[in-house]
């Protein structure tokens, strides 16, 4: 028979097991349940689809006596450091400050890691306070790490339309239609912006998610091995997304009467610009693993001369002076530009570090859209990278990270962001905008 000690002792035991238990089910809820956010649903129903403007596109007005400011920012990254979180913010007003944006665009990982949901509030905070303050738009895509953790697209979608202009918010996301994913996944967060001057269409704006990984079949892997020496699991953009981006320009070229210029804003890069890159850096043998080609080492392929030029090897030389990379090259200097696919690559600046996160196969997005208008298209998601180059009649360009985190996979050179000016005729003209180098960051 039990004495009362022994009893008090199991009582004892018990409620510690008790609150331990509670305490487990409790982290458990708080890290691994999802989020779902309110129930959304939108399905396009393919290109006979009826399109209104106002309603199937975000309408942005642009002022006819200057030029329209885009913003790019890239990569914040909230994670667990207060200390690089704060300078992120710090390092995005000084770039808003200095540039004076119509619109701020964030290409994807704005958070990640442990504590996704509430540094997400965080970010949205901090960024339409800004938005107040120096009266900019802003526009978010999704970026890999953005919905880690308990954060779904769908619950992240519903913290971004808070803010929304329709909301007396500055923040332009939308949802947009729910079934343009594939087998690798859904897709949410695809929106396109038009810019109006007057009743004039200037340009259009493609806000598109790609930032899932993909679970390549193993043939898709092997082969991809195989012809370029890569297994990354960045994924293609599916055929239904395609399309509807298709619909999208069709019915706003047939809207304005002529062909709008458009550019593109997605977290990973295309397949066709990850591909121009991996030819130019590969070896004779067009793999990344190949002895680098005589004019594409992976240490000093973009180098910075005490003047202000950045240099690829081989002469291929932009000059914005100040420590400014500009995308127009300077005039006075003979250049050099190397032919791939029987195509000129041309107008560089910016470093390369590796070759881009970017799908092993095409579906074809970029030459589906170039008959259509694309002219430009900028990315994140490489934080090492921060190459501008045109190729093939299209813009395209790494924008430079917006802050420091997270320190184990950021080797950035500057930190800072990427403007596009856009004139009345939808002509771009990206530049950097160099805060500080990292490495006078973490010298501090």
């Amino acid at each position: 028979m039990l004495t009362e000690k022994k009893k008090k002792l199991i009582y004892i035991i018990s409620g510690i097991l008790s609150v331990l238990l509670l305490a487990i089910i409790v982290t458990a809820c708080v890290l691994f349940i999802p989020l779902k956010g309110k129930k959304y649903e939108d399905i396009w129903a393919g290109p006979q689809q009826e399109y209104v403007l106002a309603e199937d596109s975000v309408i942005v007005e642009k002022q006819a006596d200057k030029d329209f400011v885009i913003l790019q920012l890239t990569d914040m990254q909230l994670w667990t450091s207060s200390k690089d979180n704060n300078a992120a913010f710090e390092i995005a007003e000084q770039t808003i400050k200095k540039t004076n944006p119509d619109l701020v665009v964030f290409t994807g990982d704005n958070v990640s890691g442990v504590g996704v949901p509430e540094l997400l509030k965080v970010f949205i905070k901090q960024i339409e306070e800004l938005a107040q303050k120096y009266n900019f738009l802003w526009a978010p895509i999704f970026g890999n790490h953005d919905n880690e953790m308990r954060a779904t697209p769908n619950w992240s979608g519903d913290q971004y339309l808070k803010v929304s202009r329709e909301n007396g918010g500055h923040c332009l996301f939308r949802k947009g239609p729910t079934n343009l994913g594939d087998k690798y996944g859904n897709l949410l967060g695809n929106y396109v912006i038009n810019v109006k001057e007057g009743e004039q269409i200037v340009q259009s704006l493609y806000m598109l998610d790609n930032s899932a990984y993909a679970k390549y079949e193993k043939s898709v892997v092997d082969a991809a091995k195989e012809s370029e020496g890569r297994s990354n699991a960045e994924r293609p953009f599916p055929y239904a997304q395609i399309e509807w981006c298709k619909w999208q320009a069709n019915n706003i070229n047939a809207i304005a009467n002529k062909q709008v210029p458009s550019i593109f804003f997605t977290h990973c890069a295309p397949y066709e610009m990850g591909d121009v890159i991996r030819k130019y850096v590969a070896g004779a043998n067009g793999k990344v693993d190949g002895q680098p080609s005589e004019n594409a080492n992976s240490d000093d392929l973009v180098m910075q001369d005490p003047e202000g030029y950045w240099t690829l090897p081989g002469g291929y030389i932009s000059s914005g002076g100040n420590d400014q990379p500009s995308f127009k090259p300077a005039s006075d200097v003979q250049l050099d530009y190397p032919i791939i696919d029987g195509k000129q690559l041309k107008g560089i600046a910016g470093r390369i570090k590796y070759v881009p996160g970017h799908a092993l196969y095409n579906t074809g997005m970029v030459d589906a859209m170039k008959s259509l208008g694309l002219k430009g298209w900028f990315v994140g998601h490489d934080h090492e990278n921060d190459i501008i180059f045109e190729y093939d009649d299209v813009i395209y360009g790494y924008g430079l990270k917006a802050g420091p985190s997270p320190k184990p996979w950021n080797g950035s050179y500057f930190f800072g962001g990427t403007t596009i000016v856009m004139d009345s005729n939808g002509n771009i003209t990206p530049k950097h905008v160099q805060i500080i180098k990292a490495e006078d960051y973490w010298k501090k």
